[in-house]
């Protein structure tokens, strides 16, 4: 393992910032309106002295039922952190506890809306907030990115004074479609439930929805994925380069999926994607990737 791939990864050797402990944060408060907003929050890992001011609101996978809330949460902010990138890891309503769409984009949009109203006095640029997700969490990130003009918080009561479009959105091995062909049905059982209307199945899938007014796209998917077919990344790259939303695209020969940010597989190829996310966002955030003030 060479300095620049455990530099990339983790930090610990040769990277020593100060760092900020985590902090849970109830997205709904003590008492929300519906018990089901109860368990929604998210841990909150600011980054210290070297910070960036660029923020990551992180979204696990798990089918939209349950949660990955380590592999592809907790490790993955902490990596974040090191780096000087604020991460929150967002815990949104799932499946498991009986919660459908809308409740997924409800909790990431209002996840959104408290970064950037919240944080800036924390050194988070509300300009360089961006939202990241791991398989059904990339599909949640991909509608944040596509949907963002839509207010899922009225209904909730809740006005925001910002915007909840993500300055950048990273989709790895992302559930993309509702399409028969390609979907992971576990997911869309999990987030549309049974008795679904066509025109949802289509607002749900992404690669049919894409707009030119999309933040830039980060995109990684195995070739050999047994989990979510990898033609979801392939059809979602496609439509986005047909409107020209600027897209990072890496598609790995190999098997692989859930893998996060797993370094006791460091020598798979499909986990170095953390070796080319930030040299993404210094690019595609260009000059803006400085020292916070």
């Amino acid at each position: 393992m060479n300095l620049k791939r455990t530099i990339l990864c983790f930090g610990f050797a040769c990277m020593i910032f100060t760092c900020l402990p985590a902090q849970t944060v109830k997205l709904w408060g003590d008492k929300p309106r519906d018990r089901k907003m109860k368990r929604t929050e998210m841990t909150a890992y600011i980054a210290g002295e070297n910070s960036t001011g660029v923020a990551v609101i992180i979204c696990p996978g798990g089918s939209y039922c349950y949660l990955g809330m380590n592999g592809e949460g907790h490790r993955v902010a902490k990596w974040l952190q090191e780096n000087g990138i604020s991460a929150f890891v967002l815990r949104y309503r799932v499946g498991m506890y009986g919660n459908r769409y809308p409740a997924m984009i409800q909790d990431l949009q209002r996840a959104i809306q408290i970064v950037r109203e919240d944080y800036a006095d924390r050194g988070v640029v509300p300009e360089k907030v961006g939202v990241m997700g791991f398989s059904a969490g990339g599909h949640l990130a991909g509608t944040a990115a596509t949907y963002f003009e839509t207010d899922y918080l009225e209904s909730a009561g809740i006005q925001t004074r910002v915007s909840l479009r993500p300055a950048f959105v990273a989709m790895i091995y992302p559930v993309v479609s509702m399409t028969d062909s390609i979907v992971h049905k576990k997911s869309r059982r999990n987030l549309l439930g049974r008795h679904y209307t066509e025109d949802l199945r289509h607002r749900m899938s992404l690669e049919q929805n894409v707009r030119q007014d999309m933040p830039p796209v980060f995109l990684i998917h195995c070739r050999r994925d047994r989990t979510v077919d990898c033609r979801n990344a392939i059809c979602y790259q496609q439509a986005l380069t047909a409107k020209q939303v600027p897209c990072a695209f890496t598609l790995y020969d190999e098997k692989g999926h859930g893998f996060g940010i797993n370094c006791k597989h460091i020598e798979k190829h499909a986990t170095a994607w953390t070796e080319i996310f930030i040299p993404w966002l210094q690019e595609i955030l260009a000059d803006t990737f400085v020292q916070a003030k």
